[in-house]
């Protein structure tokens, strides 16, 4: 047996023995040497092993920074994979946004299990975060809530910010280099899952947001192809209008002119003086790139780029051509009910006439022809639709403002892929949107709460906002911090946690997210197809519905 176990105890609850199991170990044969993991207990009371901060790849320090993820070394003797802090990627603290945490010695990725034998569904977790933001370690995202459905669970960083996305169209720098270290994470899985219990060729990758985004990526990158058998991308796509060419040469080049290096435009040059540079200052800088114009359409000054230029191109042609020739493979995708809630922080009447200066620069983003007067046009009937008018932007339509940009940056592109999918008929396409507001503190609450400048909360509608379903597939500590009891057993929001990790793991297990029901999920999901396109609306309870989606009809009737 490839796989050493010190301990064998399953589905037992571990309060009653916690004495005797603290100084025994649990241990683990991969590809580079021995792990020591430990067996610990969710807030469901269900037992599991865990094995945190396993190696994937290679620190990509000094000279491997910018550059491709490089295989991890082996180790000799036991390497301690318990109770040790895993660093994040350096990156801002998202709640502060002036900290700057992490570490650039951050891939590394976990491992959680019910049992270490067997050959149970895999599930993948990549991180949103804007890639700029967010981590797979536990001060981040915990796995209890999985650990009672029978799989193995990885949740896994990958570089953030300019250090893993910089571009300067040259092998030295093209780019991507974050999905890159997602493409190795997910080699790793390969080659040593199985003495988890896991079963490697059963392997389901998911992700919410930036995470969601990099799935549809990973589906359309030859440089994945055959390490994952089905994906789930939650509320982000590689068409969203933030996913794509945010990373562009020229902002590089301005970041190393920033930083102080305005010697040279040559790539080789600026690529060296950066690697002299303080990773802190890095991503401190990197937020000086983009013009207050242009932080208040797009924010995001990183990001995925076509990396042609590249020795090994993840991304070697343009989006429209690699979705012709994505992964054929079962899919799940789908959005909030509002999920612009998040973003929209300020809402005062002078930051409102601003946005409707810039509306027609969103309204831009999806528009297939760029010509002046069909962006007019555009405009126009967007705001007809939305505001059955075109008078200024109030409080009074924060609902509407909310729906439209919710469409544009997610829904919209997302329910694309879907038709797209569709039409083409592939394999099967289960897309949802998730409606649920219940009472557990999601991401939202936390941003809100620290970030918002107005008070016209009030305005806001009520609805799920971006990556709200996070707090019921995942324990989050943060949003745990003053309540870290699960919602108690008879109330909607425990039922949730079950409804939602039951139709993720069954959908790992299976590839038919309903292929059998229960007390919870007690509707069979309909997929999208030729002549039905449908989608779950996933709330107390759950219903499949027809789409209507009047912005992409507006989009095509000024195409």
């Amino acid at each position: 047996m490839s796989s050493v176990i010190s301990v064998r105890l399953n589905r037992v609850r571990l309060t009653d023995v916690a004495a005797r199991l603290r100084n025994m170990s649990v241990v683990v044969n991969v590809k580079q040497g021995k792990l020591e993991g430990s067996l610990c207990e969710s807030v469901l009371g269900t037992s599991y092993f865990s094995f945190k901060g396993i190696p994937f790849a290679a620190p990509p320090l000094g000279p491997l920074r910018f550059k491709d993820p490089e295989p991890p070394a082996s180790w000799t003797g036991l390497r301690d994979a318990r109770n040790i802090k895993v660093n994040c990627c350096v990156q801002p603290d998202e709640l502060s946004r002036t900290d700057i945490i992490g570490n650039e010695d951050s891939l590394y990725l976990n491992v959680y299990t019910s049992s270490l034998t067997g050959s149970k569904a895999v599930m993948v977790y990549i991180h949103g975060g804007g890639f700029i933001f967010g981590s797979g370690t536990e001060q981040v995202v915990r796995p209890d809530y999985f650990m009672n459905k029978d799989i193995v669970l990885v949740t896994t960083n990958y570089r953030l910010g300019v250090l893993g996305f910089l571009n300067l169209d040259d092998e030295v720098a093209s780019g991507n280099q974050g999905l890159k270290d997602q493409v190795a994470a997910l080699k790793w899985v390969q080659e040593n899952i199985s003495n988890f219990g896991g079963n490697a060729k059963n392997v389901t990758i998911f992700g919410v947001s930036a995470g969601g985004t990099s799935i549809h990526y990973l589906t359309l990158s030859p440089m994945a192809k055959g390490l994952f058998h089905k994906a789930i991308y939650q509320s982000g796509t590689a068409t969203c209008p933030w996913a794509i060419g945010l990373s562009k040469p020229e902002n590089c080049i301005k970041l190393a002119s920033i930083l102080g290096f305005e010697d040279s435009k040559d790539p080789k040059e600026i690529v060296e003086f950066l690697r002299t540079v303080p990773a802190s200052q890095l991503i401190e800088a990197q937020f000086k790139i983009l013009t207050p114009s242009e932080t208040s359409v797009e924010n995001l000054p990183v990001g995925p780029v076509v990396d042609v230029k590249s020795k090994n191109p993840f991304l070697p042609r343009p989006i429209k051509e690699c979705l012709k020739d994505d992964a054929d493979i079962p899919i799940m995708l789908g959005y909030t009910s509002n999920e612009f809630i998040m973003f929209l922080k300020d809402t005062s009447e002078g930051d409102l006439k601003t946005m409707d200066k810039t509306l027609k620069n969103h309204i831009a983003k999806l528009a297939i022809s760029k010509e002046p007067e069909k962006i007019d046009r555009l405009l126009k009937d967007v705001k007809n639709y939305y505001f059955d008018n075109e008078e200024p932007l109030s409080k009074e339509n924060i609902p509407s403002l909310i729906s439209l940009l919710s469409d544009i940056y997610f829904c919209c592109p997302i329910n694309m892929i879907a038709d797209d999918r569709r039409k083409r008929e592939c394999a099967p396409t289960y897309l949802y949107k998730f409606s649920y507001v219940g009472d557990e503190v999601t991401i939202t609450h936390l941003l809100k709460t620290i970030q918002a400048k107005s008070d016209n909360s009030d305005y806001y509608p009520k609805g799920a906002s971006h990556a709200d379903e996070q707090s019921y597939l995942f324990y989050l500590p943060l949003c745990k911090a003053t309540n870290r009891l699960p919602p108690a057993v008879g109330t909607k929001d425990r039922a949730m946690i079950e409804r939602l990790t039951y139709l993720w793991s069954n959908f790992a297990k299976t590839g038919c997210p309903t292929s059998s029901l229960n007390e919870y999920v007690d509707n069979t999901w309909i997929p999208v197809s030729k002549d039905s396109f449908t989608y779950l609306d996933i709330n107390n309870r759950l219903m499949n519905c027809p789409l209507k989606d009047n912005l992409a009809e507006i989009y095509q009737k000024n195409a």
